[in-house]
């Protein structure tokens, strides 16, 4: 009788890949997610990026831009609202507010949610890309453009911050895609941009900024908490699953001298504020925002470098390029 010992080992059979036209989002050096794309909206390059918008069955309409998801309209909000309302809730009046990136719209719209601002700057530096996006992808900015309180600026987002006055803005919320070598973002993620920021803050101003990964791999997380510490005295990392990232996302608040508002003080802001329906946020689930996983806390406390401009995020020698 043959024995498990004996037996000749086989090869895995490889498995078919599906029918279909799919997107693959390479994750890392090491690894890929594949989107069934059943239906391409349309294609193309701006002067800056490549973009493209497909529908998924899953996720409904989805944004790709320099070949990687930036979102997906089935769960954009759980990014938008991580985005914007840590950081518009930790102040307690926002009235002067910018947006610098977030060309869909969406983070210009979850801001103007908050009835006590009075001005939103949006800065893009791609007109091409926000316009398309205004045009296929409207629920994302349901309108925001056309609020009488939005100023919208096509320009680099921070030459222009130099020239705004110190102290205009109460809310700074940066909202670009990961600093790319080739692309645009890439000196955005650095402590001179985040002094900039700094000096351009109200007093009691906040600033938030998406982050990265806050998954086991992810590098760029830790650089902007490092970076950010050199920079702000207070700072506080949160995270939130975005199930078209199929990962848990980073985000940071910081600010001179901000304080995490109590549930208590959460709830009474959102309701003068007008604010109720949320897909991710509240203000019980508030409380735990600022708990990261045991794995986390250690990585931004033990790992992370100061990013500069002259050494801005990358990968360090023999690594990969992980967001």
């Amino acid at each position: 009788m043959e024995t498990m010992a004996e037996k000749e080992p086989t090869a895995q059979q490889k498995p078919e890949w599906p029918a279909g036209d799919w997107f693959l989002d390479r994750g890392s050096p090491a690894d890929l997610i594949a989107y069934e794309k059943k239906q391409i909206i349309t294609r193309g390059r701006t002067k800056y990026q490549e973009y493209e918008i497909f529908v998924s069955s899953l996720y409904g309409h989805v944004l790709v831009l320099d070949g990687r998801l930036q979102s997906a309209a089935k769960d954009e909000a759980i990014y938008h609202e991580a985005m914007v309302h840590p950081a518009m809730l930790a102040h307690p009046e926002p009235r002067e507010v910018l947006v610098l990136g977030g060309g869909e719209g969406a983070t210009l719209r979850e801001a103007l949610r908050h009835h006590t601002v009075t001005r939103a700057v949006m800065v893009d530096i791609d007109e091409e890309l926000v316009r398309m996006c205004e045009k296929w992808l409207p629920s994302y900015s349901a309108g925001s453009f056309q609020d009488p309180r939005t100023e919208l600026v096509f320009a680099d987002g921070r030459g222009w911050l130099e020239a705004q006055p110190d102290g205009a803005f109460d809310v700074i919320l940066v909202d670009l895609p990961e600093p790319l070598e080739e692309g645009p973002a890439l000196t955005l993620f650095t402590k001179e941009m985040y002094e900039l920021i700094k000096r351009k803050l109200a007093p009691q101003g906040v600033m938030a900024v998406q982050s990265g990964s806050a998954g086991i791999h992810g590098r760029m997380m830790p650089d902007i908490n490092c970076t950010l510490r050199a920079v702000f005295p207070q700072v506080m990392a949160y995270a939130a699953f975005i199930p078209s990232f199929m990962d848990l996302y980073g985000f940071h608040v910081a600010g001179p001298e901000f304080t995490w508002p109590s549930p208590a003080e959460i709830a009474a802001r959102l309701k003068a504020r007008g604010l109720e329906r949320f897909l991710w946020f509240g203000a019980a689930f508030s409380a735990g925002l600022p708990l990261l996983p045991a794995y986390l806390a250690e990585r931004l406390q033990r790992d992370g470098r100061i990013l500069t401009d002259a050494e801005p995020f990358g990968p360090r020698p023999g690594e990969r390029l992980f967001f």
